[in-house]
């Protein structure tokens, strides 16, 4: 849980420029995260109770209530990390706007006027992606990945179009159920790289073709492996990335934090500077009266004469 805190509050460092040093230490906490985190999942478990059993179980209106409670802890857990953090901050991280997104609709689903937006509590679930580093690592890497996942995707798609249109030009006349026009045979290649009745298929085709067990096995090989491979390739290296990119942001918050620290300590200098030359500055007045006030003394102690 300790781990949890240090991930999930990297944007709410006890010192900062804009938020309170009291609500940093409270959010980097491992109790509030453990809290929070006990929370979301409560209330998970609270929602597919109430869905299971419908309206009419005799705990629902007791279930209602406790969502009422875990909303307004999830609030307040808004509340405190804004505080911590500052603005500017806290919607610098694409996270904390998220939890504001799916904590504001759940506000939006208790109005009663509309029943089916109460479907929208369960978006609450979604908050532990958030709260749990792992989770979190994944999600970001598989947004890291959409590049060469789109890229995969498009090579997938030639792959599909050549394999679709040579079965339809050959098996056409022989399997037209199957290969009878160009989204027939899609649906079917599809249908191989799922091994989807892969040997019944198989079997049919070498009845007439014998030569199409190769053709078969050649397409699956290239679309349902080649390319299943080229995707996970592509996932580990946007986790390996996304990894790197999260030290990155570590170290420049560190480097944020130091530079603010140096700042302060900068401050102080000037002041101290200050206090010393206004320090000095007494010192060359007290020193000034003293010597007026020796002048005086030793004026008063001349005899007079009349």
């Amino acid at each position: 849980m300790a781990e949890a805190a240090a991930h999930r509050q990297a944007d709410l460092p006890l010192q900062n420029a804009g938020g309170w040093r009291a609500m940093a230490a409270i959010a980097n906490s491992p109790l509030f995260q453990g809290v929070i985190l006990f929370c979301i999942v409560g209330n998970a478990i609270s929602l597919g109770v109430d869905a299971h059993y419908g309206d009419a179980h005799p705990f629902h209106f007791y279930i209602e209530d406790l969502d009422r409670y875990f909303l307004a802890i999830f609030t307040a857990e808004l509340v405190i990390e804004f505080l911590a953090a500052g603005p500017r901050r806290y919607f610098r991280s694409g996270w904390n706007v998220f939890d504001v997104i799916v904590v504001g609709l759940s506000y939006i689903s208790m109005m009663p006027f509309i029943s089916a937006l109460r479907t929208l509590r369960i978006l609450r679930v979604l908050r532990l992606v958030s709260a749990v580093p792992q989770m979190r690592r994944v999600v970001e890497a598989l947004f890291g990945a959409m590049p060469g996942i789109l890229a995969t995707v498009a090579v997938l798609a030639v792959v599909f179009y050549i394999g679709a249109v040579m079965a339809t030009t050959l098996f056409r006349t022989t399997h037209p159920a199957e290969f009878g026009d160009l989204w027939l045979s899609l649906l079917t290649l599809f249908q191989l790289t799922q091994f989807d009745g892969w040997g019944d298929l198989v079997k049919s085709l070498n009845a007439d073709h014998p030569w199409a067990w190769a053709f078969v096995m050649g397409f699956t090989v290239i679309a349902a492996f080649a390319v299943l491979n080229l995707f996970i390739g592509v996932i580990v290296d946007a986790v390996q990335d996304t990894r790197t990119s999260l030290i990155a942001e570590d170290v420049k918050e560190i480097e944020e934090d130091i530079g603010e620290i140096e700042e302060g300590v900068e401050d102080i200098s000037q002041a101290q500077d200050r206090a010393a030359e206004e320090s000095r500055a007494i010192l060359s007045e007290v020193r000034s009266l003293r010597e007026e006030i020796a002048a005086l003394r030793a004026q008063l102690a001349q005899p007079r004469s009349f």
